[in-house]
């Protein structure tokens, strides 16, 4: 139960032994006769730890001024205070701490005031008895009340039981304090208290804190009539009540209205009649004016404080460990990644080509030069070198003809014609193998370089996740007030970001939480997800609303004859702020060009919502496209366009005109580049464009360029129609370009449109 609490010799170690022994004071004043009650916060200050000597002279000096009541009650302050210092001096020599023998420790001391003081002073051993177990119960009280206040207020939740004990002890130093000061003293503090607890708590608790701030006059009240009297209890709490409500104006319009609702209620009671007038306006005046005059800055700090250690961190900390657990597998997981691209860019590709060559060689010998008559003679330097040269030139040409023939070679050999057999079959199968192993070191270096991205990727996921949470609770706190005052029964709010998330129960309007959470946030939010927790008890989440969101357009005719077209296009949500835009023109019609344009796209889309670099993206889907050696090209138009900022990063390759329709004009874009799946490495032409409300992209395929025949023709008819309603300008354009080839499409024709709008517009 005892604890060690050390102090720096300083001012606060001076303020604090200052506060208890005026404490100390006012206890002994609690009743008539000077009753030792400031033993009760001796054996608190002795269980807490504080100083033995410096704690048992404070209560012998405050116990002094009972010698005005004669001899009886200082001993009884000498004895008791005897019997805690010998007691604890004997157990910090011992090194013990005091645990539940204090009761008997207390009791012991408490037997000597119902002796001395039911013999000699009360003449009544029952009227002593009664006060002796008040002094002990108050004992345990103020024990727990000073270990809160020097070891836990301010910096945790209080539980049930400490706030109790506070209680207690504040009212029975209260009522010393209003017997020794005064009935004005003690209920100007009460004000001035009740009016510093309105500034830092702000919310309704403060009426509680009221009321135990009146109890100490009140009781004194009452005693002295000889009834309960709870006026200033009452008149107390309703004061409070009525400035917490208008604290949102301001401390000064929450002051006058505690000042004038405090002496219209004094004025009706009839208190200026009968007591001092200028005491009955000074005594709420004067703290009213103290706490109008405090700074903001200083309740904002002390109410940080307060918040800081009372609100529920558990869900906090719980999110922040995981986060914290997650960031550091996608850390491993990235490693792996990293280890996996190392691996294949350092694995052998196990082609050794002199090897290939040799083997090559080696196949004529065994299989032609072996059976010849006349091998003893070949069997030469110049010989040996004419056949390596052949070889060589031969491998790097992938045939052999008379033509490649050294004149060594034409010089001394019987059989050409068979020599030239066997070496094209064996360049055949030398140029099957190095096709595979060629296809095999790009299908590495293709899987290196997805590796990387992977990694890369899973990195930057794991430092986002790995940065703590921003601390928000001012917002949650003052969602919290605003949604208390719209009537919705919330209990836990968390806004981590920007994303807002809170529980509430009952049904409610999505609409009106929406406006509360945006007017607290400063920013058009919606709702995300409403999740529902038990019977009418929901978790609503909400995001920031996008800046702008998209209308998308689309129209095609697939080529005249073919049962399908080669033109895919596709729209997708990257997330919820992004989505991608795309075209795809697979060379040639029908079901085929339709695989291969297909195929291009959903790479396209899958490596872009995976979150990989648009530069690895392309050059991924170009490697693929170009394991197949036959004709199996693709044209692609991209955009992908952030809906907070409105900026299109836009991507060509290969493709026909795309263009960027504004209020005022038509901005032209075009590729330089080749199709997907031509080369092994492909540059795109890619732009960024800043879109605005009401401007619209346009992609088409070629089939549509080719009706129109110039860009000088399409751009021309554009600005006839109204990009306003993207399906019509894509209808119009479709529409547009079959007229120019009398109503049969020469080849897939594909328009894809999308048009921004600013939110809380429409389309």
């Amino acid at each position: 139960m005892t604890q060690k609490f050390s102090l720096k010799y300083g001012y606060g170690t001076v303020l604090l032994y200052l506060s208890l022994f005026l404490a100390m004071l006012c206890l002994n004043f609690t009743m008539d006769n000077f009753e030792p009650f400031s033993f009760a916060l001796y054996c608190a200050m002795l269980v807490c730890g504080l100083n033995i000597f410096s704690s048992s002279g404070l209560f012998l000096l405050a116990g002094g001024i009972s010698l005005t009541k004669g001899f009886i009650p200082f001993a009884v302050f000498a004895a008791q205070g005897a019997v805690m210092l010998i007691v604890f001096f004997a157990y910090a020599q011992m090194k013990k701490a005091m645990k539940a023998e204090l009761c008997f420790y207390a009791a012991a001391a408490a037997t000597v005031f119902i002796l001395l003081y039911g013999k000699f002073v009360y003449e009544d051993y029952i009227r002593a008895l009664i006060a002796g177990s008040a002094l002990c119960l108050l004992t345990f009280a103020m024990c727990g009340a000073l270990r809160c206040l020097l070891y836990r207020a301010g910096r945790c939740r209080l539980t049930a039981e400490e706030i109790v004990f506070l209680a207690v002890a504040f009212t029975a130093t209260g009522i010393g304090f209003c017997r020794l000061a005064g009935g004005y003293a003690c209920e100007g503090i009460a004000i001035l208290l009740t009016l510093l607890s309105i500034g830092i708590l702000r919310n309704p608790s403060v009426i509680g804190c009221a009321i135990v701030f009146a109890l100490p006059e009140a009781v004194v009240k009452s005693v002295a009539a000889g009834a309960p009297e709870l006026t200033s209890v009452a008149l107390l709490a309703i004061c409070c009540a009525i400035s917490l409500a208008l604290l949102r104006s301001g401390k000064l319009p929450a002051a006058l209205s505690f000042f004038s609702v405090f002496l219209l209620i004094k004025y009706a009671d009839g208190a200026f009649y009968s007591g001092d007038l200028y005491a009955e306006l000074f005594v709420p005046l004067a703290p009213c004016l103290l706490f109008a005059c405090m700074p903001d800055k200083l309740f904002l700090r002390w109410s940080e404080t307060i918040h800081k250690y009372s609100d529920r961190q558990l869900t906090r900390l719980t999110v922040e460990a995981e986060r914290a657990r997650t960031a550091e597998r996608l850390f491993t997981i990235s490693e792996a990644f990293r280890e996996i691209e190392n691996t294949f860019r350092t694995l052998g590709d196990g082609c050794d080509e002199e090897g290939a060559r040799n083997a090559v060689k080696e196949g004529i010998l065994n299989e032609v030069c072996a059976q010849c008559e006349n091998r003893e003679r070949c069997k030469n330097e110049e010989v040996d070198n004419a056949l390596t040269k052949l070889v060589n030139v031969c491998c790097g040409k992938g045939k052999a003809t008379l033509m490649d023939l050294p004149f060594t070679l034409t010089s001394v050999c019987i059989n050409p014609s068979g020599l030239l057999f066997c070496l094209n079959k064996l360049l055949s199968e030398y140029r099957r193998c190095a096709a595979e192993l060629e296809n095999a070191a790009t299908a590495r270096l293709l899987l290196a370089d997805q590796a990387r991205a992977v990694g890369e990727t899973v990195r930057a996921l794991a430092v986002e996740k790995s940065i703590p949470l921003n601390e928000n609770t001012p917002f949650e706190r003052r969602l919290g007030e605003k949604l208390g005052r719209a009537g919705v029964i919330c209990r836990e709010i968390l806004v981590c970001g920007e994303d807002v998330s809170f529980t509430a129960t009952g049904k409610y309007d999505v609409k009106k939480l929406t406006s509360l959470v945006s007017e607290i946030m400063q920013k058009q939010y919606v709702l995300c997800t409403k999740t529902a927790l038990a019977a009418e008890k929901f978790c609503y989440a909400f995001r920031p609303r996008p800046a702008f969101d998209a209308a998308f357009g689309i129209s095609s005719a697939k080529k005249e004859g073919e049962s399908a077209s080669g033109d895919t296009h596709s729209v997708i949500r990257i997330d919820e702020r992004t989505f991608l835009t795309a075209l795809s023109d697979g060379m040639g019609s029908g079901e085929y060009a339709r695989k291969i344009s297909e195929t291009a796209i959903s790479l396209v889309e899958s490596f872009y919502r995976a979150g990989l670099p648009s530069e690895l993206v392309l050059e991924t889907v170009n490697r693929l496209l170009s394991f197949n050696k036959e004709e199996s090209f693709a044209c692609v138009d991209i955009a992908a366009v952030d809906l907070d900022s409105g900026t299109a990063d836009i991507v060509k390759i290969g493709s026909p005109l795309g263009f960027v329709l504004t209020t005022d004009k038509i901005e032209i874009l075009e590729s330089g580049s080749l199709p997907l799946g031509i080369l092994d490495g492909v540059r795109p032409t890619a732009v960024q464009k800043q879109l605005d409300d009401g401007d619209t992209l346009l992609f088409i395929s070629d089939g549509i360029t080719s009706a129109f025949g110039s860009s000088a023709d399409l751009a021309e008819f554009l600005s006839t129609l109204s990009p306003l309603n993207p399906q019509s300008l894509t209808d119009s354009l479709l529409q547009g370009a079959l007229e120019r080839t009398d109503g049969k499409a020469e080849d897939d024709m594909t328009a894809v449109a999308t048009r921004l709008f600013r939110t809380g517009k429409s389309a």
